[in-house]
């Protein structure tokens, strides 16, 4: 591997910074900007589309037809849910944020989803079992966690997150999850990056690796584009777990699950490897099916 640059490590102020802020980052930017960072997530809905597919070619392969019910534990606006749930899924949507569930329960107003097909909690995903028991939720077929929304509280939230899951997925159930990859990311890394987050919207970053704990410590900026002048209109400092193939398959066994297989990412049949941007991983409850 190449020599990383001298920012791949976290300078000893950026934790001591975040751990100031009153509010976890994960509220301030997906709760207090809900409508910001929805606007980020409806910019992806046309590949979510294509994700779905890929989903919907996973659970068939798992043995879950197509008209089992699934549950997304992180559904932001509904990117993925939604067209499962058009394909014929019972389907259930849960998020943290009160904002983006009222944006994914308009999309599915709009694509004529009647609550007998699809219905919307907000539900922190650590929680998740507490909330679907309280709802009287029956047990799911399988669940999905797409787009790096685990690593948000570490390994010992994932941890919580997965034993959570496994309470509301029946014996022989599936639990897929998707997110970037840490391989990928070491041999490709940017200490620096600006990308257009939706249209008019700028995401400007600045990126810390802590190899000690795995976690990527990150500030976001985001402008607004006016004409050719932009305004900073919001900015958060942020820390993500980043995992491998084999932390991943580690963090699943002691969770209860099965693991079962892995791609290189949702739209694509290739294994991982290094080349892998994005790692999907599918675990197995075990047990037969009731």
């Amino acid at each position: 591997m190449a020599a990383l640059p001298a920012s791949f490590s976290a300078p000893p102020s950026l934790p001591r910074k975040m751990r100031a802020q009153h509010k976890y980052w994960t509220t301030r930017v997906f709760v207090d900007q809900a409508s910001l960072y929805g606007e980020v997530l409806a910019a992806l809905r046309p590949a979510a589309e294509r994700e779905a597919l890929g989903i919907q070619r996973i659970l068939n392969e798992g043995g879950i037809p197509d008209r089992a019910r699934v549950v997304d534990i992180a559904c932001g606006i509904g990117r993925h849910i939604i067209p499962l749930a058009r394909s014929g899924y019972q389907a259930v949507g849960c998020d943290f944020s009160p904002g983006f569930i009222d944006q994914a329960r308009g999309w599915a107003r709009e694509a004529a989803l009647t609550d007998r097909r699809i219905r919307f909690y907000v539900s922190d995903y650590r929680r998740i079992d507490r909330t679907l028991k309280w709802a009287r939720e029956r047990p799911f077929d399988a669940a999905i966690c797409i787009f790096t929304s685990m690593g948000h509280y570490g390994e010992s939230g994932d941890l919580t997150v997965l034993r959570s899951v496994r309470r509301i997925v029946r014996p022989g159930g599936l639990f897929v999850m998707e997110m970037a990859n840490r391989d990928w990311i070491l041999r490709n890394y940017q200490p620096v990056a600006v990308s257009r987050a939706s249209p008019g919207l700028e995401l400007h970053e600045r990126r810390w690796f802590d190899p000690e704990q795995s976690v990527i410590h990150s500030n976001w900026k985001f402008y607004r584009r006016e004409g050719h002048r932009k305004r900073k209109v919001f900015e958060q400092d942020i820390t993500v777990r980043q995992y491998s193939l084999h932390e991943l398959r580690s963090l699943l066994a002691r969770a209860g699950w099965e693991y079962v297989r892995s791609y290189g990412g949702l739209t694509t049949r290739e294994p991982v490897s290094l080349a892998s941007r994005r790692l999907v991983v599918v675990g197995r409850r075990p047990g037969r099916r009731s």
